[in-house]
Order: structure tokens, then C-alpha cells, then sequence
């Protein structure tokens, strides 16, 4: 149950018989005013929180977004990522027949050429996620209605999508 005192401010309470505890004057409100007062309450989202969030979004991707080498994609966490550059310092040594498991949960053999396309493909895409970043935060910077900004697009293509 919903109600609004005085003041406009929204209160919830699970019955009735806790009325008592709002303060004087509180009206009961339909779902679709406290909906209404909950909306009119919130902050508009600054540059500075639209700028998190496209943060938060360019940091997901790197880290969760993996990154296509062939037919393949190969995770991108920082875990996975220490690994990938331990192969590429292993070059020739890399021990013959290695398996090495693949976001969709098929296994390859790893070799020294298949070790250094992921490494490079793993930078080719840490700098394309971090111009899409810088992309967005100039395009909501520049926008009449930054809070509104729609910085879900434009991105490259992660494993999934």
C-alpha cells in the first residue's frame, strides 16, 4: 500500500494497520502515483554518472567480451589474459598438443601462430572497446539530453551478440 504526505513524499507499508505510523495527513495513492512520484523524485543522471556507465560498459566488454581469432573466441578476462601473454613469452616452446578451451567450450590445439593472433587480436580489440568509450563520452558530452544518451550501440561485437 502506497500513500503521500503532505510534502509529496512517497511511504509504503505492507497493511493498513501500520497507518499509524505516517506521518499526519498521509493519503492513500494508487500504484501508478507512487510510480509517478518515484519518477518525479529521481535524479537526472549528470555527465559524470552517464560517463560511469559507459565506463562500466567499456570495462564489461573487456573483460567478459572475449575476442575472435578465426572461427573461435577466446576469453578476455585478466586471468585468461595473463595466460595468453605467458604463451606468446613461451614462443616455440609452447608443449606440443595443447589444448586450450574456447568460450564456446570446444577445445583447440595451441600453438605459437595461434598464441600470437590472439595476443594481437586481443589488443586490436582493447583499443576498439576504448575508441568506442571515448566515442560515446564525446557524443553524450555533446547531446542536448546527455542523461538520456543511449551508449549501448556502437560497440564491437562480443562473444553472443
Amino acid at each position: 500500500m502506497h500513500y503521500k504526505d503532505q510534502q509529496n513524499k512517497l511511504h509504503s507499508i505492507d497493511s493498513s494497520e501500520f497507518a499509524y505510523l505516517l506521518p499526519a495527513g498521509s493519503v492513500q495513492i494508487t500504484n501508478e502515483e507512487a510510480d509517478a512520484i518515484r519518477l518525479a523524485n529521481t535524479p537526472i543522471p549528470t555527465t559524470d554518472d552517464m560517463w560511469l556507465k559507459i565506463k562500466a560498459e567499456r570495462d564489461r566488454r573487456i573483460q567478459n567480451g572475449g575476442y575472435n581469432v578465426g572461427t573461435k573466441w577466446y576469453h578476455s578476462d585478466t586471468f585468461s589474459r595473463t595466460q595468453q601473454m605467458g604463451l606468446v613469452m613461451m614462443g616455440a616452446n609452447i608443449p606440443a598438443n595443447t589444448p586450450w578451451k574456447t568460450m564456446d567450450g570446444s577445445f583447440v590445439i595451441m600453438t605459437q601462430t595461434l598464441a600470437g593472433q590472439i595476443f594481437g587480436t586481443a589488443a586490436a580489440s582493447d583499443i576498439a572497446i576504448f575508441t568506442a568509450a571515448e566515442t560515446h563520452n564525446a557524443a553524450m558530452r555533446a547531446s542536448a539530453t546527455p542523461h538520456t544518451y543511449n551508449y549501448l550501440t556502437g560497440w564491437p561485437t562480443a562473444y553472443g551478440e
